[in-house]
């Protein structure tokens, strides 16, 4: 049986089936060989109706969709409403709670950069949610005179040392922020809870090469939210 699994975030689109991956623009689908039998959805996007039809349409199935739950598979969502908390995050938790077995946080640094985090009880405490290296970024280009558009002249990653072009600090400046956001809001949680530490989403390269002192074994996990959707709709 052939499962496609689709993860539709802000800007990308992240697919599995069997051993084919890839990433497209969001809200695109895939192009296969062969039609799958099932899939599987998780979408942040407000176009489930119209993600649902291009799904029949193109592959002749329906879509299935993920959902936050208040508990599932021992995990218990911290949101006051769970349906506010948005799926990606609680796929990628639901795959490092049954991986680890134990207290995790969960990295995502996408177009927003989220950090949750979640106790050995299954417990989730809540977590964080930042602008990713693009909104920053972005930022800079919409609100500033003498920076403007040299702030999306960056490469993707860059490094950072301190620039010597605007370009150069506007680089180093944004991934300076984010490492120094994810190294303070991970540590004192890891000291307390012993926890793994999983980092996914389209930047977590970027920021797993310039974490200048990480606090605890970091574990890249590019598809964590399709491995959750596998654990969300069996």
């Amino acid at each position: 049986m052939a499962v496609l699994d689709i993860d539709m975030g802000n800007t990308r689109t992240k697919w599995r089936c069997r051993d084919a991956v890839g990433a497209l623009p969001a809200p695109r689908l895939p192009d296969l060989v062969a039609n799958p039998t099932r899939v599987r959805v998780a979408t942040v996007l407000r176009n489930r109706d119209s993600v649902a039809e291009a799904v029949h349409a193109r592959f002749g199935v329906p879509a299935e969709f993920a959902t936050v739950r208040g508990r599932f598979d021992g995990l218990v969502c911290g949101y006051r409403e769970p349906a506010r908390l948005g799926v990606d995050r609680w796929l990628a938790m639901l795959a490092a709670w049954r991986s680890a077995g134990a207290a995790v946080v969960v990295v995502c640094a996408g177009t927003a950069v989220t950090v949750d985090f979640v106790a050995a009880s299954g417990h989730h405490q809540g977590g964080y949610i930042a602008p990713g290296l693009r909104l920053l970024r972005e930022s800079l280009d919409r609100n500033t005179a003498d920076i403007g558009s040299q702030a999306m002249d960056v490469a993707p990653g860059a490094d950072m040392r301190p620039g010597v072009d605007t370009s150069g600090a506007v680089g180093a400046g944004t991934l300076k922020m984010l490492a120094a956001f994810v190294e303070s809001a991970i540590g004192g949680f890891r000291e307390r809870h012993g926890a793994a530490v999983f980092v996914t989403g389209g930047d977590a390269r970027y920021l797993l090469e310039h974490l200048s002192n990480p606090v605890a074994p970091l574990r890249h996990s590019p598809m964590l939210v399709l491995d959750g959707l596998a654990v969300a709709l069996p």
